[in-house]
């Protein structure tokens, strides 16, 4: 592909390609997902544009059927077949108050996950807590009104987990590949401000957001690993996630980074270094981390995140 075009604008053109050909590649055998991302040459980052094709376990081409195969290039553009290992929707575990983004948190129904950010609604009074659908609302199998608890029920020592606020909104998650979901999240109305707080655990508050770049440096506080550093290796990522019992939920536009989560972490918020919201943290496997858009999430929760 052309390169003297800025980044920004190939990016477009690729996003093109990769709406053409994403139903088709996601339709073989062993493919998770599609997304924009550098392509590797010898286990090293290049700075060539590619397609990047997620799967499962890389294969040799003998083991594969001919639908199966990757072609090398789509209408001129290389692909770069990336092993990401099993995707699925995934420490502070202590009792803490005011709790704070980064401590661990969840439906009184679920194991745990982490409290996100402090949020405010567009239409509401009052601040919110923000995470994803699966931890505060057990992936659609909630009531509004339904206790959240810190710490998540898992983490139930050194102390009982105690309510912290009520299920107050979440989007619907859909299952299958009739439907196609932007994000995986949903709020809490706490049930006494004074329970809460905006810092994380570093001291600081998120400074506004920001749009996810290749090559982007990243960080987020999670229940499980606390603070992690990554890096975006992908843009307008299309992916299917495993969500227990055989359902999967199918996903546009999602950030994919290197792994900087394992399970509990969801509902992390991803930071850039300069501490501005990038994207809500909802899957992962041992290779990478997926996150939510974070002006997905904004848009579709009706919300602002509290800021410094």
């Amino acid at each position: 592909m052309e390169q003297s075009a800025s980044i920004e604008e190939m990016v477009v053109k690729i996003q093109e390609i990769k709406a053409a050909v994403e139903e088709e590649f996601l339709d073989k055998a062993n493919v998770l997902g599609v997304g924009i991302g550098y392509k590797e040459v010898g286990g090293k980052e290049t700075t060539d544009l590619c397609l990047q094709v997620y799967v499962e376990k890389k294969l040799p081409q003998k083991e594969l059927v001919a639908e199966a195969l990757v072609p090398e290039t789509v209408d001129g553009l290389p692909t770069d077949v990336v092993e990401v290992g099993v995707i699925e929707a995934q420490t502070y575990t202590a009792c803490i108050r005011p709790a704070r983004p980064g401590y661990s948190i969840g439906h009184y129904r679920i194991t745990a996950g982490t409290f996100g950010a402090l949020v405010k609604s567009k239409c509401c009074s009052g601040v919110y807590i923000l995470s994803n659908n699966h931890v505060l609302a057990n992936s659609n199998n909630a009531r509004i009104g339904d206790p959240i608890l810190q710490p998540g029920p898992y983490d139930r020592r050194p102390c009982e987990p105690r309510v912290i606020g009520r299920l107050a909104a979440f989007v619907p998650i859909h299952f299958g590949r009739g439907a196609y979901n932007l994000v995986d999240a949903a709020l809490a109305r706490p049930i006494d401000y004074r329970y809460v707080m905006p810092y994380f655990p570093n001291g600081e508050i998120p400074r506004g957001t920001t749009v996810a770049r290749l090559g982007m440096k990243v960080v987020k506080f999670g229940r499980t690993t606390q603070y992690t550093r990554g890096i975006v290796r992908g843009v307008d990522v299309t992916v299917g996630v495993r969500y227990g019992g055989g359902k999967v939920g199918f996903f546009r536009n999602q950030i994919l980074t290197t792994n900087m989560s394992r399970g509990g972490d969801s509902g992390s918020l991803l930071l850039s270094s300069d501490g501005r919201a990038v994207g809500l943290l909802f899957a992962g496997s041992s290779a990478v981390t997926i996150h939510n858009n974070i002006h997905n999430v904004l848009i579709a929760l009706g919300i602002e995140i509290l800021t410094a």
